[in-house]
């Protein structure tokens, strides 16, 4: 090494040192559809929460795809926490058959439209991460506009439970 690479070097390093390391959405989703249960990883690129503190909207979103022996999962939950009291969620379940996705389900608040609720047991904010975890319940069925309306004449009882550390969407 020359005199004149040593401080090169050692530029190069602090800079290294001092870069910014983003925080991940993490955490897992366990869903029950018609009495199958699976545990799914977060997707930490789409998972998030938005807003204010006392009226945060969150989005979870897991996806399996690794599961040689299994279907695919793909599924998102979305709501709002006014005062951390869920409100008008939705669920969307992709379906699988030969690991070709050929439909979606969906569950939303109204009873008509699949009675979905969401529980908070747990909730903590550490600068733009949002630790949560909680469950939800109702009803999937197929939709033709994207779950304004829901055909229940077949609904498939849903339900699960989520721990997941969210960063905040900026």
């Amino acid at each position: 090494m020359t005199q004149r690479t040593i401080p090169l070097l050692a530029i190069l390093l602090a800079m290294g040192l001092a870069m910014p390391v983003f925080a991940q959405s993490t955490g897992e989703v366990t869903l029950i559809i018609a009495d199958e249960e699976r545990t799914v990883p977060v997707w930490s690129e789409q998972s998030d929460w938005s807003g204010p503190e006392t009226w945060p909207s969150i989005n979870i979103y897991a996806r399996a795809f690794d599961d040689e022996d299994r279907e695919p999962v793909v599924l998102s939950l979305g709501f709002e926490a006014s005062r951390w009291q869920p409100s008008v969620p939705e669920l969307e379940v992709d379906l699988y058959e030969s690991r070709e996705r050929v439909g979606k389900l969906y569950a939303r608040e109204e009873e008509e439209r699949g009675g979905l609720s969401v529980t908070l047991d747990s909730h903590a904010i550490d600068g733009t991460l949002l630790s949560i975890s909680g469950s939800f319940e109702g009803t999937l069925g197929p939709s033709d506009n994207y779950g304004r309306d829901i055909d229940l004449s077949q609904g498939i009882p849903v339900k699960g439970t989520f721990v997941v550390t969210l960063d905040q969407l900026e």
